[in-house]
């Protein structure tokens, strides 16, 4: 059984508010009567029923004038209604559903039929408050989510774009064009190569805002405060000025999309700083690998030429020392005492000159594989330069052809 509805009825015949009333009182339902069109609409804008028995027939506002006008205004729009009739043909029905009629019922009804009408159209009414429950509810999502489906293909866009970008300015920017589009106010802070920057969007930076920034606890993600809210990444901390805190559902897709953008920023700060850190190790290890290459090729010439000068030594000395002999006149035991003296000398020399000579064969390997080591190290920076104009060329190329919602 239904629940007990506030009915309104109107009709110019007493006859038929009697027959109602004794139709729908014994189902508790409570009955308002209205005398003509005028009083009838008077009383439902007034005070709204649950349902309306409206007679087609009456003098002055007929029946299609009322429910026209019901029809036409907020408060009575949904309100069923019955219309009550003498004519049954199809014109008089058709008629009736045009200007908005739920159902006709012709006179003189049964009591049963009349109540059977009542309790069906109850149940649409609530099927019907139902529905639209659920259909408000349905384009309320499909709004929010055309709204963060346009988000989202921004936020791809921009995550396929910063693979391109080679400077901070750049990646401020782009990252600028996004929370513009989202109607956000920032400001950017940004560490590479522990040089501090900051970017803002259309304005400077207040002195506090920096204090704030700088003060923020960076292990902390989100730090809200009112409309305001810091970001804080590894390389990188985002202030928005204008956070949507009277829009829940925006605000959450807000903080959604954020952290998706910044943590691109983020990690390409951080290849930016891994890029600049290996170039620079690479040039300093080729600078250091082109200095050690030349003092060994100097070392290694001064120790040939230290040879040289050291065999031409004992050879002059052994020639002085024949003829000295030879003006000396020295007794026998004497001349064999000094030629072992010199004979030991010389072989420790030539020992000493020989270990010399290893010595220079290793300066001699090394140097070509220094020489090696350093045309590799060059091939390696040339190859990382190249393979990152390739990347950056690919993903350009890629990002033009790409086609988003």
């Amino acid at each position: 059984m239904s629940a007990a509805a506030d009915i309104l009825a109107i009709d110019d015949d007493k006859i038929s508010h009697r027959m109602i009333q004794r139709a729908l009182s014994p189902f508790g339902h409570s009955l308002r009567p209205a005398y003509s069109g005028e009083e009838g609409l008077a009383a439902a804008l007034e005070n709204p029923p649950d349902l309306i028995l409206l007679d087609v027939e009456m003098p002055g506002m007929n029946g299609y004038d009322v429910c026209t006008q019901l029809r036409d205004n907020e408060a009575t729009r949904d309100v069923p209604v019955i219309f009550l009739s003498s004519h049954s043909s199809l014109r008089e029905r058709m008629q009736g559903y045009e200007v908005g009629a739920d159902d006709y019922l012709v006179k003189p009804f049964e009591p049963e039929n009349l109540v059977a009408r009542v309790s069906v159209l109850q149940r649409f009414k609530d099927q019907r408050a139902e529905l639209m429950y659920r259909y408000r509810a349905a384009k309320e999502t499909a709004t929010i989510a055309m709204a963060g489906t346009g988000e989202l293909s921004m936020a791809v866009q921009f995550l396929e774009r910063s693979h391109t970008l080679e400077s901070i300015e750049d990646l401020a920017n782009a990252l600028f064009e996004v929370t513009r589009n989202l109607d956000l106010n920032c400001c950017l802070f940004m560490c590479i190569e522990g040089d501090e920057n900051w970017f803002a969007d259309g304005e400077g930076i207040r002195p506090l805002e920096k204090e704030l920034v700088q003060m923020s606890d960076r292990n902390q993600r989100f730090v809200d405060f009112g409309a305001r809210t810091i970001i804080n990444y590894q390389y990188l901390t985002l202030l928005v000025r204008n956070m949507p805190v009277h829009d829940m559902q925006r605000y959450g897709r807000t903080k959604d999309l954020l952290p998706l953008l910044l943590s691109a920023v983020d990690t390409r700060v951080g290849n930016l700083n891994a890029q600049r850190a290996m170039l620079r190790q690479s040039q300093e290890l080729l600078g250091a690998f082109g200095r050690i290459r030349s003092s060994f090729y100097y070392f290694a010439r001064n120790l040939i030429h230290s040879q040289d000068q050291s065999n031409r030594l004992l050879r002059d000395m052994l020639q002085e020392l024949n003829q000295d002999f030879l003006r000396m006149g020295l007794e026998e035991d004497q001349e064999a005492y000094v030629l072992d003296r010199i004979d030991s000398a010389i072989e420790e020399a030539i020992e000493k000159i020989d270990a010399s000579d290893a010595l220079r064969d290793t300066l001699l390997v090394l140097l070509p594989s220094l020489k090696s080591v350093y045309h590799q190290q060059q091939e390696m920076v040339d190859t990382f330069i190249a393979s990152q104009n390739r990347t950056q060329a690919h993903d350009a190329s890629a990002l033009g052809d790409v086609e988003l919602f």
